[in-house]
């Protein structure tokens, strides 16, 4: 009976010692690390998304082009460090400046948080051919900025907002035909667009 005991005995220790393992420590993410894996990830769907965009072939003329009398065109300049296009395919589009009329787009952020603005005008939406993403500047709690933009098209935003106890993103897009303003708010739940 005594050597079932210390067998069992024996046993029971053997099993316990196999069986714990220390818990290994959970890693730590903080606000910068979420703030900049998004703000990567945002560029790469981007980028992947123009890239599966098909390119456009121009149509070769069959009439032998006329020389007319041209208008004078008075450029808007966008303010820009640089005036960088995408040359390769996959490269990102940045729009700087652009010929006709524009339309006054006044960006609101309605939070507490600090919004990191995308601003894309849709490929085909505008009848002269611009497309690429605009620059709009980061705009930190309840401020506005307003930029200009084609006065014709479809714009996509994204925006990436750090708030001080949580981060999210929020989206939509919307289409302009007209030089009057038109407002584009950041809230906590989305973002809304007030037309002229």
């Amino acid at each position: 009976m005594k050597r079932i005991i210390v067998i069992l005995a024996a046993l029971s220790i053997f099993a316990s010692a196999c069986g714990t393992t220390q818990a290994e420590p959970t890693p730590e993410f903080t606000a910068e690390d979420i703030q900049a894996t998004a703000v990567s990830m945002a560029w790469t769907m981007a980028a992947q998304t123009m890239e599966a965009m098909p390119t456009a072939t121009p149509v070769p003329p069959t009439e032998t082009p006329t020389i007319a009398p041209t208008a004078t065109i008075t450029l808007i300049p966008v303010t820009a460090t640089s005036a960088a296009t995408a040359t390769k395919e996959g490269e990102i589009k940045m729009l700087y400046e652009w010929e006709g009329q524009s339309t006054r787009l006044l960006f609101v952020n309605d939070t507490k948080a600090t919004a990191t603005i995308s601003l894309y005008l849709s490929e085909g939406s505008n009848s002269r051919g611009y497309w690429g993403y605009i620059p709009v500047p980061v705009l930190t709690k309840n401020q506005s900025a307003q930029i200009p933009a084609p006065k014709e098209g479809y714009y996509y935003v994204f925006a990436w907002m750090a708030g001080k106890d949580r981060n999210w993103s929020v989206e939509g897009g919307f289409g302009t035909n007209n030089p009057d303003k038109h407002e584009v708010h950041l809230t906590e739940n989305g973002i809304k667009v007030i037309n002229p």
